[in-house]
């Protein structure tokens, strides 16, 4: 068969392995510590201050197809990933001229960096002035990379509005509270729950003006990001799929080619939308209403795509598929758990009220 799952090697692709890892289930330390020494720590920085300049001023798609390609490798080393080009993204935006020398600076050292917002509304993270500087209470759930990620964007109720801080893990020595976190698949990403009550910053840890983590077209459009790992995630599902046939000579029934042509083309599919979703996110300044638009409808066709490949696969490996130690078990758990993003209702609401705004403009 000459379609290959797997993203073609590129440039900043080639530091990733092809297949879907097979190690435990804990923290992935040995590919974090080699990705800190590669370009992927500043793929998104821009070239001034040291980094590759990809997304800046284009080059989106490339940023996407690493995405791709570490979710085809590992979903919750593309989880990680992803909120540390998030976090570097929302610096480039919002920081200061002293936070992005340092804050990329770091980066550049192989500092990771991350963005965790979720939360229990009872215990909702607030932020409060004193007379030393600031003091936090509250936490968070969902902080994908834990104590590994030594410079994590929270965001924090204060009087005006939500706000960005970055904080400093490596001074704090908190706790990872993993009970709220048993997930059946995605154990990697260890995304445990801090508790950040009684934490001082200053002034130079805030991060842009209240309510600047929801700015548009960046916090809708930001959407194409997990869609690409999740698209990743399909694929090593394929992979697995096409290696379990080979080995069993089934490469010949119908019925498996049957399948096997139907996942191509979703493969495919998510391949165009990858592409066109990048090229709107290039051009989110000039067209901020179309990128966010496409980010929707990218994010919505990448769920389907991903479940309809984990059924196929399913189907065509069999009960030995969802049985350890077979490699499509886990990624099928790590995938079904990553495609539960929030709001997809919402998100095709948006997508409706759209349609339905161009129709009646005549467009």
């Amino acid at each position: 068969m000459n379609f290959n799952p797997v993203p073609t090697q590129t440039a900043y692709t080639r530091f990733i392995p092809k297949k879907y890892t097979s190690g435990d289930e804990n923290y992935p330390k040995k590919f974090m510590e080699k990705l800190q020494s590669t370009p992927l720590m500043v793929l998104n920085v821009p070239i001034e201050y040291g980094g590759e300049g990809l997304g800046i001023n284009g080059g989106t798609s490339k940023i996407l197809r690493v995405l791709q390609k570490l979710g085809a490798y590992d979903l919750s080393v593309g989880r990680i990933y992803e909120g540390h080009i998030n976090a570097l993204s929302l610096i480039n935006q919002f920081g200061t001229e002293a936070q992005k020398r340092d804050y990329f600076s770091q980066a550049k050292n192989g500092t990771f960096f991350g963005i965790w917002n979720s939360e229990i509304p009872a215990e909702a993270l607030q932020i409060n002035k004193t007379k030393e500087g600031y003091t936090l209470k509250g936490a968070k759930i969902f902080c994908s990379g834990a104590n590994h990620i030594l410079r994590p964007i929270v965001t924090a109720d204060g009087e005006d509005g939500k706000l960005m801080l970055v904080l400093n893990l490596d001074e704090y020595g908190l706790t990872e509270d993993y009970a709220y976190w048993k997930p059946m698949g995605m154990s990697a990403s260890v995304s445990c729950r801090f508790d950040f009550s009684e934490i001082t910053i200053t002034e130079d840890q805030i991060l842009g003006k209240p309510s600047a983590y929801f700015a548009n077209p960046e916090f809708v459009g930001g959407a194409i990001r997990f869609a690409a790992v999740q698209l990743g995630g399909a694929r090593a599902a394929f992979q697995a799929t096409l290696d379990h046939l080979v080995e069993y000579k089934r490469t010949d029934d119908v019925l498996q080619l049957t399948r096997i042509g139907k996942i191509k083309v979703l493969m495919e599919t998510g391949n165009l939308w990858l592409k066109k979703a990048g090229k709107a996110f290039d051009k989110r300044e000039k067209f901020p209403e179309e990128c966010m638009d496409i980010a929707n409808s990218f994010r919505i066709l990448t769920r389907e795509i991903c479940e309809k490949t984990l059924a196929l696969c399913e189907m065509s490996v069999g009960l030995q598929g969802l049985l350890k130690p077979h490699p499509l078990e886990r990624i099928h758990r790590d995938l079904s758990v990553y495609l539960k993003q929030p709001a997809p209702d919402h998100t095709l609401l948006n997508i409706g009220k759209r349609q339905i705004e161009l129709f009646q403009n005549g467009k």
